[in-house]
């Protein structure tokens, strides 16, 4: 099977995506149409609005699941079989409809061939100190979260790790549930993967920040770019509809889209 470089996946459960997640998606399509989008879809998700939308804007595709909801869809990341589907990509860019790309850099990002890329996730609630318990038992905090709504996967590197720890995953799950707690997939396996295998790599902070960013509370003159400085921001952001709009408003504006 030839292995074609990268895919930018952009999951969707909507028939039609809201005012500002348009917003997203032409700008998706505008700076990363050169590459295979494919949509990931419910399987009885009408998707006729899309294929109009997208239609000499690039080449797309659909690939359906079962799935319905966040946490579902973020369970169904924790899954070989999901891996399975993109196996002839070596990289998968997953770019939500909260998310606004500034330019094309997908090919440079790849070459850094790390496991995974993700949006620093700029919030003083992610600040969790390493005590001497997580020192002891080795379950310490990683340098930082990264957010894969707007974030780099290395594919067979997730299809081996959701294979091969397919187990302990299970029993994660299992344990979730007793005790009620959501999933967050990517704040999972930036705590665990890369402790199950020294194998699995994920991009240092000083990097991934260059790459992406999901700033929901933080101070804004604690961060490493200014919206108004269009040289000073990362590859993508996600989350800029759900968190500090109004900043990222005058942004959005100067790349031509009316906020």
């Amino acid at each position: 099977m030839k292995t074609e470089l990268v895919t930018v996946l952009i999951p969707i459960h909507l028939e039609e995506p809201t005012p500002l997640e348009k917003i997203s998606l032409s700008q998706t399509l505008r700076v990363l149409h050169n590459y295979p989008i494919t949509f990931m879809a419910p399987e009885d998700l009408n998707t006729v609005w899309y294929e109009k939308f997208c239609k000499n804007k690039a080449v797309i595709q659909f690939e359906r699941f079962r799935w319905k909801g966040i946490e579902q869809f973020g369970v169904l990341q924790s899954t070989p079989q999901f891996y399975e589907r993109f196996l002839k990509y070596e990289f998968m860019l997953i770019c939500h409809l909260d998310s606004f790309v500034f330019r094309d850099e997908l090919e440079k990002w790849c070459s850094l061939d790390y496991d995974f890329i993700g949006s620093v996730i700029y919030n003083t609630g992610f600040q969790i100190k390493n005590t001497l318990l997580r020192k002891m038992t080795r379950f310490t905090n990683p340098e930082y979260f990264g957010a894969a709504g707007f974030g780099l996967k290395k594919t067979r590197g997730y299809h081996y790790m959701t294979t091969r720890f397919k187990p302990y995953i299970d029993f994660y799950h299992w344990q979730r549930k007793i005790r009620k707690r959501a999933f967050y997939d990517d704040l999972f396996y930036t705590q665990h993967f890369p402790k199950l295998s020294s194998n699995f790599k994920i991009s240092p902070r000083h990097l991934a920040e260059k790459f992406g960013a999901d700033f929901n509370q933080w101070d804004v003159d604690k961060l490493p770019f200014d919206q108004a400085v269009d040289s000073s921001l990362p590859f993508g952001v996600h989350a800029w509809i759900q968190y500090n709009l109004d900043y990222w408003k005058p942004c959005i504006r100067r790349y031509g889209y009316d906020l």
